[in-house]
């Protein structure tokens, strides 16, 4: 299955000044299995195939017979080599390469909750692991995509939080995912001895996003496409933004061809919205049920302010809620819009 073309072509057109930057370059990838990586791929191939940048991708994957059997467009294609391994722990590789990106970490609430350590070991012994394999490969950059969790809790009075936002208060260290991440972002940058741009990516959607899990995007989406009524866990209040899928690649390669090394990029959108209202949208104002639970009085925020990416990088949001919405839903075989 392969996203729309048009979306391929729109990161291709905002990434012309970029081609240069990738032409000919070996990239090795981690976490080129889950949603970041299969929208990477696609890209790289639709790059390769018309515009002839000749980009070859190592991929690492803890389990390269599912990926080929559940993906077989992406695992054998003529320019992507699968490798097995883990992230903190992969054979070494007599092959040398110019790009890093490093889009391995399960965000599982689940595993956070209940093996906060393991959360941490692998975050923090990955980041490790991969510093170490760049020196042996002779690596010019390195893209690490971290997480907004990396702030801590948004306070209330801040409606969009910027790169600039340091020693938060709230900040919870025994979260192992927050923590870890933070922590990871600071050993890239003490310890690489290549360039290091860092974005802190936040929510997004689009094809490929888990349907299950811990995803309210994909779960809402997941509601409709079953018919069923929309159940939030929460009272409906907490703020979040989406930022689309392919406008997500255009902004993750801008910033490893273009950012400035060292510096921590906010990747999302800053267009609010209430997981309620956020429910009516992907329920497309049918009649359908939306179940709340009490309020605790608490408003949970998160959201970037990217002022950053705009003005450095000349990047922008290039796909409307509305139309990621139903990119997504026709995506997954939806075809009931009246």
């Amino acid at each position: 299955m392969s996203v729309d073309i048009d979306d391929l072509a729109l990161i291709a057109e905002k990434l012309t000044e970029d081609f240069e930057f990738y032409k000919n370059q070996k990239i090795f990838l981690t976490g080129g299995t889950g949603f970041f990586g299969k929208w990477l791929l696609q890209t790289f191939i639709y790059l390769n195939e018309i515009h002839k940048l000749n980009i070859s991708v190592t991929i690492l994957s803890r389990s390269p017979e599912k990926f080929a059997e559940n993906q077989p467009y992406l695992a054998n294609h003529k320019n992507f080599m699968l490798v097995k391994g883990d992230v903190r722990s992969f054979s070494d590789l007599n092959e040398s390469y110019d790009l890093i990106i490093h889009a391995a970490t399960d965000a599982s609430t689940e595993i956070n909750r209940e093996n906060s350590e393991l959360m941490r070991d692998t975050i923090l012994d990955g980041a490790k692991n991969i510093c170490d394999f760049s020196k042996r490969v002779g690596c010019k950059r390195i893209l690490y995509t971290s997480s907004g969790a990396a702030y801590g809790p948004q306070p209330k009075n801040l409606s969009h939080i910027p790169e600039t936002f340091l020693d938060n208060p709230l900040f919870n260290h025994n979260d192992g995912y927050a923590s870890s991440k933070l922590k990871s972002e600071e050993y890239f940058k003490d310890n690489v001895s290549c360039d290091i741009v860092i974005a802190r990516c936040f929510a997004f959607s689009g094809p490929y996003l888990p349907l299950s899990g811990e995803y309210a995007f994909g779960n809402f989406i997941s509601d409709v496409l079953q018919d069923r009524d929309i159940i939030i866990k929460s009272d409906g209040t907490p703020v979040r933004s989406y930022l689309y899928a392919a406008d997500l690649i255009i902004w993750l390669l801008r910033i490893l061809s273009s950012g400035r090394s060292g510096e921590i990029y906010n990747v999302g959108s800053k267009e609010s919205i209430s997981i309620k209202d956020l429910a009516k949208k992907i329920s497309l104002d049918k009649v359908q049920t939306i179940t709340l639970s009490k309020s605790d009085g608490n408003t949970n925020v998160y959201v970037p302010c990217i002022d950053k990416a705009e003005t450095e990088l000349d990047l922008k949001m290039y796909t409307s809620l509305e139309n990621a919405i139903i990119k997504t839903l026709k995506f997954e075989g939806y075809d009931s819009f009246s």
